[in-house]
């Protein structure tokens, strides 16, 4: 069987190595918040009180904060959209301690009954239409993490939030997201679509780390398309989705 010729750990550390760090100088939690609207990125790391905290990239346009904590830290990151880039840093952030992961983002709804500011859990992702994931060993459908999908459920709906769990599609295509694939998947029941989650669960499977995303409908797909962002319902789920984050990161 072939190996990777290096390690996530390894690249980290030759990193670190050429600014002049190392590892003792990372701080990065065991509970990591991950997001890729960097806007939401602030407002949980402003609500943490999370600092600054060293790059595990050379490329500063994506960044970390940390507050640390009695329970092993928590780290919010901002992530690169996109399956390649949110792996790459999901696994140098393993191979710095993190342990368990929340998605927080946003996603397009093939659920009429799941409109715009419906939070989205995917559970069971069932179309795979990104290549990252075939280069994890395939175990089976990609899942969430059920102890914490319960938990974020129940929190959701806790600070007010309408939520729902189900089979799911991840894409690399952004702007092919196809009719006649919408009306099929639609048909099989799936739930909703985004660009990372695949990969993510795939990659906690392999690696033994524990991942559940929360992605808030942005934009509606089983008609015409209705793209809500600024919708009301859309700012409501948001601020469901981030308490809900926030009070399981410090719990």
């Amino acid at each position: 069987m072939s190996d990777p010729r290096f390690t996530p750990r390894q690249a980290v550390g030759n990193r670190l190595k050429a600014r002049g760090e190392t590892f003792d100088d990372m701080r990065v939690g065991k509970k990591v918040l991950l997001t890729w609207t960097e806007k939401w990125a602030e407002e949980l790391s402003d609500a943490l009180g999370a600092t600054p905290a060293p790059r595990t990239m050379f490329i500063d346009t994506f960044w970390l904060r940390t507050v640390d904590t009695p329970e092993g830290g928590i780290t919010v990151a901002f992530a690169p959209i996109g399956a390649p880039g949110t792996i790459m840093l999901m696994e140098d952030l393993i191979s710095c301690g993190a342990e368990s992961f929340v998605g927080v983002g946003a996603s397009g709804g093939l659920d009429k009954n799941h409109p715009v500011g419906d939070v989205l859990i995917p559970n069971a992702v069932k179309v795979l239409d990104e290549g990252t994931s075939g280069h994890y060993p395939d175990q089976g459908d990609p899942t969430a993490d059920q102890a914490m999908l319960g938990e974020l459920s129940s929190l959701i709906e806790k600070h007010g939030g309408r939520t729902a769990s189900g089979d799911w599609w991840t894409t690399d295509g952004f702007y092919r997201e196809m009719t006649d694939d919408i009306a099929r998947h639609m048909a099989a029941g799936i739930l909703g679509i985004d660009m990372e989650t695949s990969a993510m669960y795939r990659v906690a499977q392999h690696r033994g780390v524990s991942v559940c995303n929360i992605l808030v409908v942005s934009d509606e797909l089983w008609t015409d398309w209705n793209y809500g962002i600024d919708f009301s319902e859309f700012h409501t789920g948001v601020n469901a989705m981030q308490q809900a984050a926030l009070e399981w990161a410090k719990a």
